[in-house]
This record gives structure tokens, sequence and C-alpha cells, in this order.
């Protein structure tokens, strides 16, 4: 019985991760999920409810004979990153996320993020939802939007509405650990006014592209040596603004919580320069492939003569430009004196936009703690007071402070050897994590963030794997079966 139980548990995980890639959901475009989910309670005839923000919490009664046993809440959110290549024509307002399977491997072919973070996580709770053969707690299921963008849902969520004071985040992407703890942080923007100037005459335009950079998750990823496609781009023209060159456009990545994977600018230049420029160009591509090949073995610098173009900046504008990305904060800032190889805090920065009046950098700030992440604050504030830019910070969300002595903690990794017979690792990542907002709001709660095997998150070679996510529904289903016994 249990063994057909897991695996109707594990098919429908599958089922309905596929549906669900099939209804857009990137962050703030969540409501046409979240009413799907409330359909989807509805129908199993559980209690539901849809807040303003379009969480949905839903409560499942124990299973006959477990009705004293203390409720669980298990949480997951229902919006994504969206990242794709150049070219790929998916539009994730209206189009579903085009995954396959090779192996023992759902992805997109590398054509966009799948999803599965946390997708995935939200399709085990909906199996778990609608299991009948397996002795389960009361289930207090919470599914939050936005955690991709500024956390919003899980930072409004209602605490009233949830009495557990144990909780399952599936949002982590290593089956074989259990995430204790999670750094806080912030979304920050610096801008400045940018003047443009006609081109001198006898000049050429020219186009630049880098690309080929892995990419990632801006935390998790941030110590794995991916380059920032902004900064590499920035250290180029540099060089060139040397030779006269002058920016009439520069953009490059898409979504502060990724490391940007590719980054453009079209400029102009005197034509005397020509041979000069383009020896550059050629030097700085060999340097860069000689220090990222091994991570990014496509890593290109793409250079073509262009005819039209947005007027160019001025000198000044182009020098100020070029200084704000070359001081800006960005990568490790410090490592952890607490848990060795852990990141303490750092910075990303994610966007770069530049159009007619205006320029824009966008990092995403993380730290374990709130000092240090007010001292990285203060170092792009007083860059953008050197400038003469704006500042400003547009959320923030806490930091999951690690408990070596949880009982839940205890439990997990009990239950995790017995069922597999190795060692679960316990760890603390360097990333945000909604544990910590649900924390805050219910006063005494343990938390714990498990989750099936995934890669390359928040970038199009996301992938996931077919035999973890069976392990992890195994691994969730008699944890929570062990917490139904304990009194």
């Amino acid at each position: 019985m249990k063994d057909r139980a897991l695996n109707l548990l594990e098919t429908r995980t599958l089922e309905h991760f596929k549906k669900i890639c099939e209804i857009p959901h990137g962050s703030f475009n969540e409501k046409t999920l979240s009413d799907t989910l409330c359909c989807f309670a509805q129908s199993l005839g559980l209690t539901c409810l849809q807040d303003e923000h379009n969480n949905v919490i839903v409560y499942k009664p124990a299973a006959p004979g477990y009705e004293m046993a203390a409720p669980v809440l298990l949480q997951a959110h229902i919006d994504m990153v969206c990242e794709k290549i150049p070219g790929c024509t998916v539009d994730f307002t209206n189009d579903p996320i085009p995954w396959q399977i090779e192996g023992d491997i759902i992805s997109t072919g590398g054509k966009t993020t799948l999803g599965a973070d946390d997708g995935i996580g939200v399709a085990m709770i909906m199996a778990l939802l609608e299991a009948q053969d397996l002795a389960l707690p009361p289930i207090e299921a919470a599914f939050t939007t936005a955690e991709e963008e500024d956390l919003s849902g899980a930072l409004n969520i209602e605490g009233s509405l949830f009495s557990a004071r144990k909780m399952i985040n599936i949002d982590h992407g290593v089956d074989s650990e259990v995430v204790l703890g999670s750094c806080g942080g912030t979304g920050a923007e610096l801008a400045f006014a940018v003047e443009r100037a006609p081109a001198e005459e006898q000049s050429l335009f020219l186009e630049i592209r880098l690309t080929g950079l892995p990419g990632g998750h801006s935390g998790e990823n941030i110590n794995s040596g991916h380059g920032n496609a902004i900064i590499l781009l920035n250290r180029l023209l540099l060089k060139l603004a040397a030779h006269g060159l002058r920016i009439c456009d520069l953009k490059g990545g898409s979504f502060r919580t990724a490391i940007p994977r590719e980054a453009m600018v079209s400029a102009a230049f005197p034509s005397a320069s020509k041979e000069t420029v383009f020896a550059e160009i050629e030097k700085s591509c060999k340097e860069f492939q000689e220090e990222y090949g091994f991570v990014a073995p496509q890593l290109r610098l793409e250079p073509k003569l262009i005819s039209e173009t947005p007027m160019p900046l001025t000198a000044a504008t182009t020098a100020k430009l070029l200084s704000a990305v070359a001081l800006s904060p960005n990568g490790i800032a410090e490592m952890s004196g607490k848990m060795p190889g852990v990141v303490e805090s750092s910075d990303n920065l994610g966007e770069l936009h530049l159009d007619e009046e205006r320029c824009r950098l966008v990092y995403e700030i993380r730290a374990a703690a709130l000092s240090e992440r007010l001292y990285i604050e203060e170092r792009i504030h007083l860059l953008a007071e050197m400038l003469n830019a704006s500042f400003n910070t547009s959320f923030a969300y806490p930091a999951w402070t690690y408990n070596p002595d949880s009982e839940l903690k205890r439990l997990s990794n009990e239950v995790y050897k017995e069922a597999f017979g190795s060692e679960q690792k316990n760890v603390v990542l360097h990333a945000g994590l909604e544990c910590a907002c649900f924390c805050e709001k219910l006063p005494g709660l343990e938390a714990i963030s498990v989750g099936p095997d995934m890669w390359a998150l928040h970038s199009p070679t996301e992938r996931l794997s077919l035999s973890s996510v069976r392990k992890s529904v195994c691994f969730i289903a008699e944890l929570l079966e062990r917490l139904a016994q304990e009194k």
C-alpha cells in the first residue's frame, strides 16, 4: 500500500507540474495560477482562502487516527523567473513553458527558464493535498506570490491564518540537503540623467554583443565564478573610451536576482581609431575566454559596424556611466566567519538600462547580517553622491536565523538517514527564502527547506531531475508521517 501511495504521489506531482508549465506565472502575473489552485482545492472539498496578493492557503484535515497531531505548514511560491535566450519567441505572458524530457532530466532544451523553481514545489504540495493513502497530520498549505521579485506575497500574508509551528518549505535544489537558514536582502537602484551630443564628423558606429556566460541565481551562484556580462563589457569599454568611443546605447541583464548572461553596447568612435578599436576587442575577447572559458566555453564578443544608432552620450557622460559600473559593488563582499564556505554578503549588478535621458543600474544586495547589508547599501549610496545620482532601495526581506537545536532539523536528519542510509547535509544558504517571512509572523515556528535536484536556476539552462523528484516525494511523505506520530 505504501509503495502504491508513493508511486501515485510521484505521478501526480509530475502531472501537476506539467499543468503548471501550461499556465503563465511570472512574478506579478500569477493570478491565473492562483485561481487554478483555488479551483483545485475546492474540487477536493478542502477549505481554501485567496488574499489580495493572490496568495492561496489550503487546509487539509489529518488522516483518520491522526486528528490530534500538530498541524504542519507546507509552503512553495507560485511565481517563476522568466529568462530566455536571444531569438527565442516564447512570450512568458501568454505561452506555455516548452519543456522536454531527456533521460532523467526535464528542461526546455536551453531555450527558457523551466520554472521548476518553484513549480515543482507547488506540484508536490498539490499531490500531497489529494493523497488518500498516507498517514498525514493536518496540513496548512501556503502558495505564495512574487517570491522571485520582492517576496511581497509572503511578506504580506496574514499570520493569524496559520496555527502550525513546524514548516516545510519546498524550494531547495539539492535533495541530499536540508536548509536551516538564509540571508536577508534588498533591491537597490542608482540612476542619473544623461547628456547627448551629435557624433563628430568622420565617426563610425559600432555594436558589440557579449554573449555565452552561464548566468545563474544571484545568491546561490554568486560564488560560482560565472562572470557578469555588464562588468565584463564595461572592462572593454573602459579601454575603448581612451580611443574616443562614446556610448549610444547600453543594456545588460534582465532581472536583478539573475547574474547577467549578456550585454550589448552601440557606440560612436573616430574612424581613425577603427584598427585600434577592433584590436582591443579581439584582445579582450581572448582575455575573457582565458578567464571564464571553463564555465563559459561559448563566451563571445561580437563586434559589427552599424549605420543607425541613438545620438551618442557626451564624452563626460560616457565616462560617468563607465565609472558607475566600474565602482559598483558586485560579487562576494564577505565570507561568513561562522560557517566556513558560506557567503556572508554580496551584491549583484543585475540590470543596466539606458534610454534617451536616463541611466539606471539595478542591484540585488544579500547579507545574513543586517549590518552587512546596510554597509553595501551605503557604499552604493556614496557612489551615487559622487556621481550626482539618485539612490533608492525598493524593499527589504528578512534573514532566517539558523537554529542548531531545532527539533524539526533533528527529525529531518533522522528520517533522511533511515530512508536513504546516508547523512543529510545541514546547510545555510546565501539566498532569500520565505521561511524568514513566516518565522517573523509565527512566533516559535521551526522551519526547514528541501527539494529535488535542480541546476542553473534563473537561467535558460535550468534543469530538474526526475529521479530526484521521486526521492524528494518519498522523503517529504516519510517526514510528514513521522510528524503525524509526534506527541
